[in-house]
């Protein structure tokens, strides 16, 4: 009796075994269109606000237009005028580095694609692509410099006293540091965080 009930045991505890490779199977699979899933999702969002980059650029490019041509809609005097147009100029060819950059960027991460290319070739786009944000981040701290001090002459700020200028560079400083913190760390990196997460996983899975 003792030899039946363990004849029977041991058959239950193969017949157990033999299904937990498919339910292993299962579930990595589950995993790896989640982890993909979750990366498209942050890939979608990312190319979201190149576009929207993109568009605010062309806006902008068209207002300089307007500025540059009709300077009198604005009320801008002649006296004004030629720092004023230095100033465009600046920002105009800033503008369309600046659009250039957002398409180029724009183009490598839609093709990118999760479903279709190897995990390794998606991790190594997507650094390539971080650490081009890295360039940027940096390129746009010396753009901003650059710009703080032309406006600076054009608005004529260095007329102003020791108090009214040290206020003014604190809160072009402050406004500065908020706009390219919110841009980068709180939408540029988290989306970039969230895809590096999920790419080291669906890596984990597949070399396991």
């Amino acid at each position: 009796m003792e030899l039946d009930e363990l004849k029977k045991s041991w058959n239950a505890l193969d017949e157990q075994l033999k299904k937990e490779p498919i339910a292993d199977e299962k579930q990595i699979a589950g995993m790896i269109a989640e982890y993909k899933a979750n990366a498209r999702k942050s890939i979608g969002r990312l190319t979201g606000w190149q576009r929207f980059s993109i568009g605010i650029g062309v806006v902008g490019l068209a207002l300089l237009l307007v500025i540059w041509l009709l300077p009198s809609i604005f009320q801008i005097t002649e006296e004004w005028q030629p720092k004023i147009k230095t100033l465009v100029i600046f920002v105009g060819i800033s503008t369309l580095i600046g659009i250039w950059w957002d398409h180029k960027n724009y183009r490598w991460i839609r093709n990118t694609k999760i479903e279709e290319m190897p995990v390794a070739i998606v991790s190594k786009r997507m650094a390539s692509f971080r650490r081009w944000t890295r360039y940027e981040i940096i390129a746009i701290i010396a753009w901003v410099i650059i710009f703080n001090i032309l406006n600076y002459w054009v608005m004529g700020y260095y007329k102003a006293s020791f108090g009214v200028q040290a206020t003014l560079i604190a809160f072009f400083v402050l406004c500065d540091v908020a706009i390219i913190y919110l841009l980068y760390k709180k939408v540029a990196y988290k989306h970039l965080n969230d895809i590096k997460k999920n790419i080291e996983e669906l890596e984990d899975i597949c070399t396991e």
